[in-house]
C-alpha cells in the first residue's frame, strides 16, 4: 500500500490510486469530546455516590436515648409489669421535633382512659436525642424499638415473674418518623417473646398488639423508598391490627399515601386551616379519643375495626 501526501497535513490524499479528502479534526474538538465524556462520567458518579454517602451517614451514629436510666419504664412500672398487675401497655413514639403541646395532649387523653388501678400503663418514649436528625431518625428509631422490646420482655420473663406477668395487650403509637420505632417495637416484641420463652423453657405469652400510625414517615434513611408501605402493619411482624391516620396535602415528603397493610382513615378534608397538615392526624386522633366514652388505651374494639388495605375518607 502506497501512501502519498501526508495525511497528517490534511488536504487530498491517495492510497493505491484512490484519492479522498481527509481533514483531521482540530485538537480542540477532540478535547471537547473528551471533556464531555469526563463531565458525564463525573455527573453519573456523583449521582450515584451522593445517595450512597447519605445512606452511609443515615446508618451511622450511636443511639443515645436508651443510655439514660429509666428511659423506657420506671423501676416501679417494670416491677408491676412482671407481677400480676399490668395488663395493658400503650407506648407513644413522638416525631422528629420531639414532644410538644400536641403530643402532651395525646398523652394526657390516653392516661385519662385508664382506671387508675395500675392495670394500664401509658408511656411517651422520649427519643428526642435521636429523632432530631431526620436522615438518621428512621434507622435509630428502628433500633430504639428493638431495645424497648428487649426491656419489656426482660421484665415479663424475669425469673420470679414467668408465671405471674399478665401483660396481654400492647398498643404502639408512632407519630411521623416515630412510625419506625413503633413498627420495630412490635416486630421485635413478637420475636423476643418467642425466643425468651424458649430460653426460659416456658410457654410463649399471648399478646394482642395494635399499631397506630399518625401521618407516618414511610421512607427509611435515603434509599429505603417505600419501606413503610412494604412493612408497616404486616401481621407476620407481630401486628394484630394496624391503623393509619392520613393527611395528604402537606409538604412533608413520604407521608401522603395510604399504607397497604393498614386500615387508613384520611382526615385531610376535615383539617382546620390554622393547623399544619402534618400535625392534623395527631390532633384529630386525640380529639377522637376524647369523644370516646371509653378510649381504652386507644385499642379499637374488634367490631369497630376495618380491614387491612381499606381507605376511609372523612
Amino acid at each position: 500500500m502506497n501512501w502519498r501526501d501526508g495525511i497528517g497535513s490534511g488536504g487530498i490524499s491517495a492510497v493505491d490510486g484512490f484519492s479522498f479528502n481527509f481533514t483531521p479534526p482540530p485538537s480542540s474538538l477532540w478535547l471537547a469530546r473528551l471533556s464531555r465524556k469526563k463531565i458525564l462520567a463525573t455527573i453519573g458518579g456523583v449521582g450515584v455516590s451522593i445517595p450512597l454517602l447519605l445512606e452511609t451517614y443515615a446508618r451511622s451514629g450511636c443511639v443515645q436515648s436508651t443510655k439514660k436510666p429509666g428511659w423506657a419504664f420506671t423501676d416501679s412500672e417494670m416491677e408491676n409489669i412482671g407481677k400480676d398487675v399490668v395488663k395493658d401497655i400503650t407506648v407513644i413514639f413522638h416525631g422528629a421535633g420531639g414532644e410538644d403541646a400536641y403530643t402532651d395532649d395525646l398523652l394526657k387523653t390516653l392516661c385519662k382512659s385508664i382506671d387508675g388501678s395500675g392495670t394500664g400503663i401509658v408511656k411517651m418514649i422520649n427519643w428526642e436525642a435521636d429523632s432530631a436528625d431526620i436522615l438518621q431518625a428512621s434507622v435509630k428509631g428502628t433500633t430504639i424499638g428493638k431495645e424497648l422490646a428487649k426491656t419489656l420482655c426482660s421484665s415479663m420473663y424475669a425469673s420470679d415473674n414467668i408465671n405471674t406477668s399478665r401483660v396481654a395487650n400492647i398498643h404502639a403509637i408512632g407519630i411521623s418518623v416515630g412510625a419506625f420505632a413503633a413498627d420495630s417495637f412490635l416486630d421485635a416484641l413478637s420475636k423476643e417473646n418467642k425466643s425468651t420463652a424458649k430460653n426460659k423453657n416456658t410457654a410463649v405469652k399471648k399478646l394482642y398488639c395494635q399499631l397506630t400510625l399518625l401521618d407516618p414517615f414511610q421512607q427509611k434513611a435515603v434509599l429505603g423508598v417505600g419501606y413503610g408501605n412494604k412493612y408497616f402493619g404486616i401481621a407476620d411482624r407481630g401486628v394484630d391490627y394496624a391503623q393509619q391516620y392520613l393527611n395528604t396535602d402537606d409538604p412533608v415528603p413520604s407521608t401522603n399515601a395510604p399504607l397497604q397493610h393498614c386500615a387508613t382513615i384520611d382526615v385531610t378534608a376535615l383539617r382546620p386551616p390554622e393547623i399544619f397538615g402534618h400535625d392534623w392526624p395527631l390532633v384529630y386522633y386525640t380529639e377522637e379519643l376524647k369523644r370516646s366514652i371509653n378510649a381504652g388505651n386507644g385499642f379499637v374494639p374488634t367490631d369497630k375495626q376495618s380491614s387491612r388495605g381499606s381507605l376511609k375518607m372523612l
